[in-house]
């Protein structure tokens, strides 16, 4: 069965960070191929223009339209709720014979009105952020495959981009790494293990967590890399981030910043910390693991600022640094350090 195709609804957000959503099932989808995205406030683009600079077939519409399979909410917004806007969007593609695709912390499904209108139409409702049942707490339990996990500073940093990213070049290179997602987007792309932990009861997100690094080893792979979420330091996701932390027990730590973030995304009046101080938390919690690499986000900056910040942070911590969508070379650096350090062959 080839993939399904989707339109994916990101009214007043597709240029945002918001929709971090969006972009990962564009540049990353493996479950559905994106043949539109709902957007007024820059219809009539391409939706890989802002993405890729150029266009990729992906027209950008101000309602739905497309002859496709299912519709997928495509942000990420603070606190998972619906835009009010956009239940009219749901009930319209729903009456178009549309299956819906919800990572809001809203459980669609649980609506009476848009179930019973799923129910007289013959769609399904996913959502994706509804934990799986049956999970427990986390045993200690170590694996015997190393495992990878994608830290950061501050939400929205490309920690999932960065996991994906170094998952396939390590495929690349002929080692069978696995992509556990910890995140919505992550489930929606495709990936060999997931659980959306921060819907989980805190009880169990580290076990949770801890269960799908050991499924990836019995499944036969030779490294779990495992997507992050938020940042240890985060007044709101801390928690979040540190039952992944505890749940993996990484031998090694990509961390993902942004040189020029200053306050966290939608917490203006919070200063984000700097590496150094994120990664000694990182550390303190879990001595055994190691710095491998930093993942700079850096949208908007010129090559000679690019080359600037990442002098600056190689010089600061010794390891390779990379954005690793513009820098090609510098993820190569990465996933080489990452390999030594955990003795992949």
């Amino acid at each position: 069965m080839g993939q399904r195709t989707a339109s994916v609804l990101a009214r007043g957000y597709y240029k945002t960070r918001r929709a971090k959503t969006a972009h990962g099932l564009i540049r990353y989808g493996r479950l559905y191929r994106v043949v539109e995205v709902i957007d007024e406030t820059c219809s009539g683009e391409d939706a890989g223009k802002y993405l890729y600079g150029r266009d990729m077939g992906i027209p950008i519409v101000e309602d739905i339209g497309a002859e496709s399979d299912v519709l997928i909410i495509g942000i990420a917004p603070p606190g998972g709720g619906l835009p009010p806007r956009w239940r009219a969007d749901i009930m319209r593609a729903i009456e178009m014979g549309k299956d819906i695709v919800s990572g809001l912390h809203v459980y669609l499904s649980d609506d009476p009105e848009i179930n019973a209108l799923a129910s007289e139409h013959g769609v399904e409702i996913w959502d994706v952020r509804r934990p799986p049942k049956h999970l427990g707490v986390a045993t200690g339990t170590c694996p015997s495959i190393p495992v990878l996990l994608t830290a950061g500073t501050d939400s929205s940093l490309g920690k999932k981009t960065t996991a994906i990213e170094i998952q396939r070049a390590l495929r690349d290179k002929g080692i069978n790494a696995a992509f556990i997602a910890t995140g919505q987007t992550g489930l929606m792309i495709g990936c060999e293990f997931g659980c959306v932990v921060d819907a989980v009861k805190s009880d169990f997100v580290s076990g949770a967590v801890e269960g799908m690094v050991l499924e990836a080893e019995k499944a036969g792979f030779q490294v779990a890399v495992v997507e992050g979420q938020g940042a240890l330091n985060h007044v709101a996701y801390g928690p979040v981030a540190m039952g992944i932390l505890y749940g993996s027990k990484p031998d090694a730590v990509v961390m993902a910043h942004d040189p020029l973030r200053r306050t966290r995304a939608a917490f203006g009046n919070e200063p984000v910390p700097d590496v150094a101080d994120e990664y000694s938390t990182v550390k303190h919690l879990c001595p055994s693991t190691t710095l491998t690499g930093i993942s700079l986000v850096t949208p908007g900056m010129d090559d000679c600022e690019y080359k600037r910040q990442k002098r600056r942070y190689e010089g600061e911590f010794h390891v390779p640094v990379a954005d690793v969508l513009r820098d090609r070379e510098g993820l190569s650096d990465m996933v080489g350090a990452i390999i030594e350090t955990l003795g992949l062959r």
